[in-house]
This record gives C-alpha cells, structure tokens and sequence, in this order.
C-alpha cells in the first residue's frame, strides 16, 4: 500500500492589509466636509449679500480645527483603535453637515447678520474638526497597517479622495443647497458621510497594546520629541508652515467666480466635478513623482507651479474662459503638492507609539498655513480685487521658496564648515 502523502509545510501569510486605494474612499468624507466649506459655503454666503472679505473669515475660521486637531490627536495614539474613532468621528460629521444644512437662509434677518455668522461658523466648526479627526485616524491607519513599499500609492489615493472629494462634494452640496429642500439637503449629506465611512470596516488593525495611561503618554511625548528635535523633523515642520502649495485660492474661487462672468453651473462644474477629477489627477501624478525624487523637493516644485498658475490667472484677462483653465490648472498643480506633502510626512512618521499626534502635528502646522494664507487672499482682494486676491496667493509661495532656500543654503554651509571626524583605531 503506497504511503500517505505528507502534509505540506505551511508557507508564511503576509499581513493583511487593505488596498491602498480604499484610503482614497475612506478620506472622502473629509473632502465633502472640506468641500462643503470651499465651495457651497462662499457661494451661498455671498448670495447672501455677505462682502467678500466676511466670507474669507468665516472661511478661515471654520478651516482653524484642521490647524489644531494635534491637540486631541494623542487620544488616538492611547485609547481604542484607530478605526473606531474614525467611524465615530464620521458620524459626527454627517450629523454638523445636516444641521448646517438646515439652518434657514433668512435666518440673518430674524438674529442679525453677526449672530448668524457666529452660528454658521460654529457648526461649520464643529464639522471640521470632526472630520479633522476623521482624517486624523485614517492617516495613522496608512502608517500602521500598509507595508512600505505601499505607503507611497496610498499617499495618492489619500490626497486623490481628498482633492476629488472636496470637488465632488462642494458640487454636490451646492447642487443641493439651490435645487433641494434644506432637508433632503441635510439627510443626503449625512448620508453620503456615513456611505464613504462604512468601508473602514475592512481594514485590519492590530488591537493596541494596553497600557496604563501615564506609561502610555510618557511613551508617547518621548516619541514625539525625539522626531520632532531631529533635523529631518524640524525642518519637516518649517517646510509645513511655510505659506507654500496651500492652495488657499481654492477656498475663494467660488466666491469671487463672478469677476469673471462665471455662473453658478460653470461654478458648480470648474470648482466642482471637474475640479476634483483634475485635482485627484495631480494627486496621482504627485504620489507617482514622490516615488521616484526627493519628496520635499517634489512638494517645494509642486507649489512653484502653483504659484505660477495663480500669477497668470492675475495677469490676464477676465473672462469665463480664463477662470476655467486657470481653476483647472491650479487644482491640478495643487495635486501634485499635496501627494508630495503627505508622502513627505508619511515617510517621517514611522511606526512608533505617536504616529497619529506625529502625522496631525505636520499636518496641523501646514493647515494652519492654510488658513492664514487664505485669510491673506481675501484682504489682496480688498485691496486689488480678483488680481489683488491671485497676486498675493503668489507672492506667498515665493515667498515660502525663497525661505526654504535660504535655511538649506545655510544648513549647507554649517555641514562643510564642520572639521571631519578622526578615524576610529
């Protein structure tokens, strides 16, 4: 009788991971939330009769949690696991959205034009710094559970979703806001939130490891600190608060679309769905080029081009074409710029015990730049409307390069001037 067949030896599993463009799906409701903001928001503000200059605050102000958010970011890194946050964080998002949503259109007339703009940016707020946390979770899901050599692609689809969802979903809030009732307004924006957040269900996350809270802090400043006193952390931190590919234009063009004949559908299509798609497109060019050169040189030549773009934008003429390609052209350079920023900050992270608070205090810090610099864009406009507002969101950028180059010419010099170190018998 033949002998029975051994059994074979068991092979290895690799970690089970989820594909990285699932990370371009579950950053989709920080788009929308964003989107909401940049684009429905302006337009609706300034159909309002709110100035221009208004808009900018109230836009900057409800941008500012998005500067912060690595305040409540070690939470993250010591309690539950970073999926759970993520879906609760979204739920909360969907809820604000709706109740913006729902806030009357006259309610300016019945409250005054201060207490309304005060509520409005609370709410506004409140669904920002949700999806802040939101965002905040899923980075540190790319950085726990996907492998190196798979970091860099999720880096695109991550900022593809972010770009493509703050697009689409700017266009569909808009299209919403003037065809629906506030309240299937409010219920398919909540909704939406809750259909992109649902996937996170498939990433598999390692439970992390129980500590005492005091031990678990601890470690974690300790992480932290050393990342952030090496030079690749402080000069990783200055690149971010540099007013460099901030692409804050992007908050106003929705609100300034009429210096250039712009309608609400060439509005809803130019910053809507056709800007995501672009901007998702430069997403993928710019994680494509991360790939394959230095990252930060990547992120500083991404926001020369987009500085170029919005120079150009100043210089010509006025028309609905020139707002459009011009639109277009910036979101698509943009992109690229924000590719190269998260994978520059991914590859900095690691794995260590801070990873989320390390990945939000970056990202705080360039968001920050974010909001002042679109604060800055609306006094260029009052000061030199649609050329004053493109002029200053360029010179801010060169400004940002000329900086950058200064301090590595600088840190140049110091290392050749350092005497080498004698051999060691």
């Amino acid at each position: 009788m033949a002998s029975a067949a051994s059994p074979a030896d068991p092979t290895p599993q690799a970690p089970r991971h989820a594909p990285p463009a699932l990370f371009g799906v579950l950053v989709m409701p920080f788009g929308l939330a964003v989107g909401y903001a940049q684009v429905a928001v302006p337009f609706i503000l300034h159909a309002r009769g709110v100035p221009l200059e208004t808009i900018a605050g109230v836009s900057a102000l409800s941008l500012l949690p998005h500067g912060w958010k690595f305040l409540w970011a070690p939470a993250l890194d010591t309690g539950w696991r970073r999926r759970s946050w993520y879906l609760g964080a979204v739920a909360v998002t969907g809820a604000a959205l709706a109740l913006t949503a729902l806030i009357p259109p006259d309610s300016a007339r019945h409250v005054g034009p201060l207490t309304f703009l005060t509520v409005y940016a609370g709410v506004l707020a409140l669904a920002q710094a949700a999806v802040a946390t939101s965002s905040a979770a899923v980075d540190a899901l790319m950085a726990i559970t996907l492998p190196q050599d798979k970091k860099g692609a999720a880096a695109g689809w991550s900022m593809a979703g972010n770009l493509g969802g703050t697009g689409l979903g700017g266009a569909l809030a808009l299209w919403l806001s003037q065809h629906m009732a506030s309240s299937a307004t409010a219920v398919l924006l909540g909704a939406t939130c809750l259909a992109c957040g649902l996937p996170a269900l498939r990433v598999h996350e390692t439970p992390p490891e129980k500590h005492a809270l005091g031990q678990a802090l601890a470690a974690l400043v300790k992480d932290v600190w050393v990342s952030v006193r090496s030079r690749e952390g402080w000069t990783g931190l200055l690149i971010c608060m540099m007013p460099l590919g901030t692409g804050a234009a992007t908050n106003l063009f929705s609100a300034f679309a009429r210096d250039y004949g712009a309608g609400e559908g060439q509005v809803e299509l130019v910053n809507g769905v056709l800007g995501g798609l672009v901007g998702a497109a430069g997403c993928l060019v710019g994680g494509f080029l991360a790939d394959r050169m230095n990252r930060r040189a990547c992120y500083v030549m991404a926001g020369g081009f987009t500085a170029a773009v919005a120079l150009t934008m100043a210089l010509t003429r006025a028309t609905p074409t020139t707002f459009t390609v011009g639109c277009l052209a910036y979101a698509f350079c943009n992109g690229i710029a924000y590719a190269a920023f998260a994978a520059f900050v991914l590859e900095m992270v690691g794995h260590g015990q801070g990873v989320t608070t390390k990945y939000a205090l970056y990202v705080g810090v360039s968001n920050q730049a974010i909001s002042y610099v679109t604060w800055l864009d609306g006094k260029g406009y009052a000061w030199g409307g649609r050329s004053g507002l493109l002029g200053t969101d360029a010179l801010a950028s060169v400004a940002g390069i000329a900086v950058l180059a200064a301090v590595f010419l600088l840190l140049r010099s110091r290392s050749r001037a350092r005497p080498a170190e004698p051999a060691r018998s």
